[in-house]
């Protein structure tokens, strides 16, 4: 009933009210969920803060640590790591037979990083490196590397490892070793500690033996801890293949030492070449210095002497000088000569040994006696600029070529200065400059029927590839006499040896054509009294010649000094003991 009324009530009121009514209700209701709408959104600000900031620290902390401050990176590494540069081997050389000249060996480099060092531990060393690094090691030292001790053989190195001791480091390096000694020092030259060419072969190719090391990263020891790199050195090296064959070599500076020491000589060298070719075989200079120690007692030692002294050549310069005069006209092989000991010239007098007369003479009798006075008469015969292209042609005045350093040109007069007895001194082989291979390289040519071959001793060069990036090859000139010239020459050299000054050479093995020559020694433009250079060059076989050698012994103070005294014996062993090795 109530129910009722009340609706009916309702129904009785203006729909004014009613609309003003619902209204009202709805503006409730709106105001409470504006209320609720409030407070949620500001929940959701809140979150939203607080995840950027959470998502800029994740991203801040990404940034540092994938794009590191570079100063944060070079201070982190300098104190928890460290550069470390291996060694790599060098390149190899070998004689023509692949014998071994200059090798590296592995070895071990000790050290230790005075930050990471307890003093305490010093004593430690004491039983390996001494008491000198006892010392050293006591103390508080600057730096993060000090070395302790380089090219450890690996057997020692072993030894100290194992003992472990704190704050010791290790790493691999290698050391250049010439296993045959002092053998070929003056061409092989030798390296540094370091493994750089200082002379030499080793100065001359250094960019191709030389490898650089390679650098590795490695963490820094505690003062607690003893470590090392250990690993592998760079397997692939260069290699250079010579023309010298390690017998000849042997045979040479052995012989060239005994003849040295007996006539107690101020300096000697020897080379042997293959006049059909140019190859050298063989090239020795005393005295010497073996190159695994790096210790030279003199300068004197470093001087190739087979290429970078200049001296007189004295009579071994003969058979040159009548080849070019038969070249050119200014004797003939049927020619005669009449000598009195003595013949005056210009305003000079030229003499023969002691002033000995040797009478009549053939050209082959004027090499056998060695007679100046033959060969002046000829010289003057002989037109000056055709006689100095000549010589030119023969190699002298000039370098060679050769490839090694330290060649001199020697010392040969223009043309122009050709005046008075200069050619007629030239031709007996006084005032003018040679070194030992320009003479064997111009003796080649009356071993081989007149051709000048540039001479060469590196045969080829092989890279780190293993593909050929040199090759040595055998290169004529000139063809600077004729066959038939130069056949007559060496059969008067040949008489030389077996009936002339040459006598000392011959050998019962195999003949030998040769030429002795005995030079003053000039300083300041003057031949100072008892100082003389004594020289044998020659060839064998005599009749078809494969080898062509010079010998010279400079300064002997023995007592004798003539070349057939002490140059011609030497000479004849050295063949006779390459005659059996080959």
């Amino acid at each position: 009933m109530l129910k009722n009324n009340s609706e009916e009530q309702n129904r009785q009121k203006p729909s004014g009210m009613l609309k003003r009514s619902r209204s009202a209700w709805f503006l409730s209701r709106y105001a409470k969920g504006s209320a609720n709408d409030t407070g949620y959104m500001r929940g959701y600000i809140v979150w939203g803060l607080m995840f950027g900031a959470v998502a800029l620290l994740i991203l801040f902390t990404a940034i540092r640590q994938f794009f590191p401050d570079e100063r944060v990176v070079q201070r982190g590494e300098s104190q928890y790591w460290g550069k470390m540069n291996i060694s790599a081997s060098r390149g190899e050389i070998l004689d023509r037979r692949d014998s071994p000249l200059a090798i590296s060996v592995p070895t071990v480099l000790f050290f230790i990083d005075p930050k990471n060092w307890d003093v305490q531990n010093a004593p430690m060393l004491r039983e390996f490196f001494g008491e000198g690094m006892v010392r050293k090691f006591s103390q508080v030292l600057p730096g993060r590397y000090q070395i302790v001790k380089r090219n450890v053989r690996l057997d020692s190195a072993k030894r100290i490892i194992e003992r472990k001791i704190p704050g010791l480091s290790f790493k691999h390096e290698n050391l250049r070793v010439y296993p045959h000694g002092s053998l070929a020092f003056h061409i092989l030259g030798y390296c540094d500690i370091d493994g750089h060419g200082q002379a030499g072969l080793e100065y001359a190719w250094d960019n191709l033996l030389f490898i650089q090391s390679q650098e590795f990263t490695t963490a820094r020891m505690s003062k607690r801890s003893s470590d090392g790199y250990g690993g592998d050195v760079l397997d692939e090296i260069s290699r250079i293949k010579l023309t010298l064959d390690v017998r000849f070599q042997e045979i040479l500076e052995a012989n060239l030492a005994l003849a040295g020491k007996e006539s107690n000589v101020k300096w000697a060298t020897g080379v042997i070449m293959n006049p059909k070719t140019g190859e050298v075989l063989a090239m020795a200079s005393y005295p010497t210095a073996d190159g695994n120690t790096r210790h030279f007692s003199s300068p004197l030692v470093m001087m190739n002497n087979a290429v970078g002294r200049n001296y007189e050549p004295g009579s071994i310069f003969k058979p040159i000088s009548m080849s070019i005069a038969i070249e050119l006209g200014g004797t003939n092989k049927d020619m005669t000569y009449t000598c009195h000991g003595s013949m005056p010239l210009y305003d000079k007098v030229i003499h023969d040994v002691n002033n000995h007369a040797h009478g009549h003479q053939t050209l082959h009798q004027v090499l056998m006696n060695s007679c100046n006075i033959g060969m002046s008469l000829m010289a003057e015969k002989c037109p000056h600029y055709d006689a100095y292209k000549m010589l030119v042609q023969y190699g002298f005045g000039r370098k060679s070529g050769i490839d090694t350093a330290g060649e001199e040109a020697g010392l040969l007069r223009k043309p122009e200065e050709w005046r008075g007895t200069v050619t007629a001194n030239t031709f007996i082989g006084q005032g003018i400059g040679v070194t030992a291979m320009q003479m064997v390289t111009a003796m080649s040519a009356i071993a081989n029927g007149g051709k000048i071959f540039k001479p060469y001793i590196v045969d080829t060069v092989y890279g780190r590839d293993g593909k050929i990036v040199y090759k040595g090859r055998s290169k004529v000139r000139y063809q600077v006499i004729s066959k038939e010239t130069a056949n007559f020459i060496r059969a008067g050299m040949e008489q030389v040896v077996a009936a002339g000054g040459g006598r000392a050479a011959k050998s019962k093995t195999v003949e030998i054509a040769g030429k002795t020559g005995t030079a003053q020694v000039a300083e300041h433009g003057q031949y100072i009294k008892g100082r003389h250079n004594a020289s044998f060059i020659g060839m064998w076989p005599a009749s078809a010649p494969e080898y062509v050698m010079v010998i010279t012994l400079g300064e002997p103070t023995g007592g004798r000094y003539y070349g057939g005294q002490i140059a011609a014996p030497c000479f004849k062993k050295i063949v006779e003991e390459i005659e059996k090795v080959e």
